[in-house]
């Protein structure tokens, strides 16, 4: 067994080939003005208005939205956007924050790594094809920008194994605050994570007979110390969010499937299932070599109880809620987090200098070929994109428009899984970007709806209660009955259908020429103009 890390030539090596994938997993962020996701526009649109709303008291914005003044935990996207918007256009401060969330995943990967064996920082190359997982479609930003602020935490207790002086304590609370502020799911899991790392140091200082109580001590004391912010805020989201918990009914066959074909990277459809299976094959078999040499070595290794807590947060995940407080999707986020423990895991252990070589090329080709794959569907979303955005010169500024997402399919083209959990319908909220760049009320901001974001509607503004978010069952009803609560009609009406067969939508398109003309049409896009 190898205990030195690569020859210097070699080492040399893998951080070429690190920074290599790192260079080239930041193209598809440019190819176009947007990076289009799911849920991504109603970020960068709701940080755009939070950002009016503070600095102009005459805001156009001030009649429709209030600040919700409670510390959610996503906070981060829209203080980032608000503060680079006020130097930079909107679109440059998505790309800033996606280039950051591109670097910083794996630098922050390899810094965990690093702390828990230098030895098999090699490992560090499995976390590209992570970058782009199903929760970057999904828009689901807060999210993934909380498992860097995870990397750094866990791998900071670790350089310093909890025992911080005043200026390290004010460091890591940060860390952890900053993690709760992303997301509560990895505030959750980092909470595991650190408190099953100090089980385990007290079991291997009781065996050395380290003075584990005063050890145990100090590190209880610094990991509460910087959970007293996060805790507070937690408990007063929880309070004003409500304790709701909705449970979905799974099989144990359909979650090891999702588990052996890594539906935390899935991109939607079918076509890359075996590309995620391959993915899920290279983890199971180092964790099988490490089977092996456990065995044939008869002894455990330092950060072994790692593989016990992937174990239980397996099960776990297994009994986990859909739903908890208004929050929703979170099967898919903890089965991303899955895979992160597992190649975690497989770290602890150093291995042979001819494996390392081997697997290195194995790591970085199978990261080129997933990232080149990506890519062909990117181009796809971005030509759409172009089309998208070709009806703003028909939009004056300062309107209200009304998106409607008919059309439930794929981005790829292919029809919905309904097995699945989640879809993603990637233009769902598509239409922020025409909101951003005319200075629109977007009637579709699905974010204001909810408890937990910066932003909430008015009294009486809501649209979520009056307009079904696809459109297909649209009735005359609804507009009128929003314009009386509401005091406004839309003055826009857009919808967007994939499907070829708008023309057969003979009700909805009724109802819309009751009080709209058709202003545009484009391949996939209508644009209805409200008649004076």
């Amino acid at each position: 067994m190898s205990t030195e890390d690569f020859h210097p030539v070699h080492k040399k090596t893998a951080n070429r080939l690190f920074y290599s994938l790192l260079f080239l997993h930041l193209i598809p962020l440019f190819f176009g003005k947007y990076f289009l996701t799911q849920d991504g526009p109603s970020h960068l649109y709701n940080a755009f208005v939070f950002r009016d709303l503070i600095l102009n008291h005459h805001s156009f914005y001030s009649a429709w939205f209030d600040i919700n003044k409670v510390p959610n935990p996503n906070w981060l996207v829209t203080a980032f956007y608000a503060l680079a918007m006020m130097v930079l256009p909107a679109f440059l401060a998505e790309k800033i924050f996606l280039v950051l969330y591109v670097l910083l995943l794996p630098l922050s990967f390899r810094f965990l790594i690093r702390q828990i064996n230098p030895n098999s920082s090699f490992i560090a190359l499995l976390i590209f094809p992570l970058i782009y997982n199903i929760t970057l479609y999904l828009g689901f930003f807060n999210f993934c920008f909380s498992i860097i602020f995870y990397f750094y935490a866990v791998g900071y207790w670790l350089k310093y194994q909890g025992f911080f002086n005043l200026k390290k304590q004010i460091a890591f609370l940060l860390l952890v605050t900053l993690t709760y502020f992303s997301h509560p799911v990895s505030f959750v899991i980092l909470c595991m994570t650190i408190g099953t790392l100090i089980l385990s140091m007290l079991y291997q200082e009781i065996k050395r007979n380290q003075q584990p109580g005063r050890h145990l001590l100090k590190r209880i004391t610094g990991f509460f110390i910087a959970l007293l912010p996060s805790f507070f805020f937690f408990l007063t989201f929880f309070r004003e969010s409500g304790s709701e918990i909705s449970f979905t009914q799974r099989s144990v066959k359909g979650y090891i499937i999702d588990q052996l074909q890594n539906y935390g990277l899935n991109y939607p459809g079918n076509a890359d299932l075996r590309i995620c299976t391959a993915f899920a094959a290279i983890l199971i078999l180092f964790f099988s070599y490490n089977l092996v040499i456990r065995i044939r070595n008869k002894r455990f290794y330092r950060f072994d109880i790692l593989y016990l807590f992937f174990v239980l947060f397996s099960i776990m995940t297994y009994f986990s809620p859909e739903e908890i407080a208004g929050g929703s999707v979170i099967l898919i986020r903890l089965i991303l987090f899955s895979n992160i423990i597992s190649i975690v895991c497989i770290s602890a252990y150093s291995y042979p200098e001819k494996l390392k070589k081997v697997s290195l090329c194995v790591f970085f080709g199978f990261a080129v070929f997933w990232l080149v794959f990506k890519v062909f569907h990117f181009e796809k979303i971005q030509e759409r994109l172009t089309t998208f955005m070709s009806i703003e010169n028909r939009i004056q500024e300062g309107k209200t428009i009304l998106p409607f997402i008919v059309h439930q399919g794929n981005p790829d083209g292919s029809p919905l899984d309904t097995i699945r959990d989640i879809d993603i319908i990637v233009f769902l909220h598509a239409a922020n970007y025409l909101s951003l760049d005319h200075h629109l009320v977007c009637l579709s901001d699905y974010e204001a709806s909810q408890s937990y974001f910066p932003l909430k509607w008015k009294a009486g503004k809501d649209p979520s209660t009056f307009f079904p978010e696809y459109g297909e069952m649209l009735t005359d009803s609804e507009f009128s009955t929003y314009a009386s609560k509401s005091g406004a009609w839309p003055d826009y009406v857009l919808i967007w259908d994939e499907s070829g067969r708008f023309g057969e939508r003979k009700m909805l398109i009724g109802e819309l020429e009751k009080h709209y003309v058709l202003d545009k049409e484009t391949r996939y896009a209508w644009l209805y103009r409200k008649e004076n």
